[in-house]
């Protein structure tokens, strides 16, 4: 029997992300990133944790995804601190920090899998984002996650 104690476990990983966002009368944007970051389990979930960098524009941020059966959720601390629910098939409202001031920011996740498990694996979400109840765009994010070899 599997006691709290020994079911945590963390590991160093590779992680590699594809962002492509549609706003309104924009080119289309993709953020290519790989970055080392770390896997963890703890109470049963899995999270993945990472530094944001210059080629995102949030520099100083941490970004830490929450991995739970059909829902992801997304915290940023730091200089950009956010946070995001994505969950298939549901709308979400948060508040977005900005230099000039919160937006109310919603996502509504129209697909989500998440194949995230103790050996890495991969996660995709296709989302849209209202800012202040107007539609700003469509995103699908997708990122895998290959561990480095180092436990600990």
């Amino acid at each position: 029997m599997e006691t709290k104690a020994n079911t945590s476990m963390k590991k160093d990983v590779i992680i590699t992300i594809a962002s492509k966002q549609n706003f309104e009368g924009c080119e289309p944007d993709n953020i290519n990133l790989i970055t080392a970051g770390r896997l963890y389990r703890r109470n049963g979930k899995y999270f993945i944790s990472y530094e944001e960098s210059e080629l995102t524009g949030m520099e100083g941020t941490r970004t830490t995804l929450k991995l739970e059966d059909r829902q992801v959720t997304m915290t940023r601390t730091g200089t950009h601190p956010a946070q995001m629910l994505f969950a298939e098939h549901k709308r979400h409202v948060g508040l977005y920090q900005t230099e000039v001031g919160s937006l109310a920011v919603s996502t509504h996740t129209s697909q989500l899998i998440n194949n995230i498990g103790e050996n890495g694996g991969s996660l995709s979400i296709d989302y849209t984002v209202e800012i202040d109840s107007n539609l700003a765009g469509t995103h699908r994010f997708e990122m895998a996650v290959t561990p480095t070899g180092n436990m600990q």
